[in-house]
């Protein structure tokens, strides 16, 4: 089974949630409304030592995996097109973590928090006889006239990639990544954005997140997807994730404009596909299936 499948039969399962909830479970963040213009963004994600980053080959600093535990969550906000504003966290760490190491890894966090204004305001610790596991859960806001889900890409779309896309775990970038959240608003205030996701998973299996949950076809091409670095495979740059750039649906008639006019000298704002009436899922630009379209990092797959 896959992380997938696992979550849409668990989310079948739940009751519908009542109001305020008007973004229930499935999406880069919950959302709740306010009831005045705003709605509350929140998503939780979590790092594990050995799945996240290798301990024995990456030597990352503690302050650096509290880093990227904060900028995973920032990315799904960034998705949302929303500012974060809170966090709390839940550490559960070996016998090995010493409390001063623990206090770095939240010192990380919360240096990286300060940055953004974001404020991390609880959490909890705990011992565990093995792994260690960090989890954060992220409280943003989005005026909900900007807000932007997973399921509204409509045949005819545009598919439009920030940044670079492959290699993410050997060049280091997983570990020192900058989550787009400038950039996520900056495409939800262009009102030309009808879907978003951020790639965290691999760009094949999160656009078919993004295709499936709008319930159209995405015709890929891998070609014009910008390659991190040289020598590459285009199995590296479709699969191997770890990339937190986003993926944004964009009505055709809009896209030379939000070129044209894209404020950011880094990252780049690149089409990458478009989307068509055809059955949900991926394709490449000529419609045939990809060789390795079930690839793409799912825990439940390992």
């Amino acid at each position: 089974m896959t992380e997938d499948a696992f979550f849409a039969d668990l989310f079948h399962s739940l009751p519908t949630p009542p109001p305020p909830v008007v973004v229930p479970p499935g999406d880069d963040c919950a959302a709740i409304d306010n009831g005045d213009g705003t709605l509350t963004l929140l998503a939780v994600d979590q790092i594990v030592g050995g799945r996240h980053y290798k301990v024995d080959r990456h030597r990352p600093s503690p302050e650096a995996i509290g880093g990227k535990l904060l900028a995973r969550n920032l990315s799904d906000i960034a998705a949302m097109g929303g500012v974060p504003l809170f966090c709390l966290v839940s550490l559960a760490m070996p016998p090995e973590r010493s409390p001063a190491w623990q206090a770095r890894l939240l010192r990380g966090i919360a240096d990286r928090a300060a940055l953004l204004n974001v404020h991390m305001i609880g959490g909890d610790l705990a011992r565990t006889t093995t792994d260690e596991v960090g989890s954060l859960t992220i409280v943003g806001r989005v005026e909900k006239k900007r807000a932007v889900l997973r399921g509204g890409a409509r045949p005819g779309d545009v598919l439009l990639a920030t940044g670079t896309f492959g290699g993410a775990v050997d060049s280091g970038h997983h570990l020192s990544f900058s989550p787009r959240l400038a950039e996520g608003q900056w495409l939800a205030a262009s009102g030309a954005v009808t879907a978003m996701i951020d790639v965290s998973d691999g760009l094949l299996l999160d656009a078919g997140r993004l295709s499936a949950m709008s319930g159209v076809g995405l015709r890929l091409d891998a070609e014009a997807v910008p390659r991190r670095a040289p020598g590459l495979t285009l199995e590296n740059v479709l699969t191997d994730g770890e990339d937190y750039e986003l993926l944004a649906a964009v009505k055709a008639g809009a896209v030379d404009t939000l070129l044209r006019d894209w404020p950011f000298a880094e990252p780049a704002l690149t089409p990458v596909g478009w989307f068509v009436e055809e059955p949900a899922g991926v394709v490449d630009a000529a419609g045939r299936p990809f060789p390795f379209a079930a690839a793409g990092y799912d825990h439940l797959r390992g």
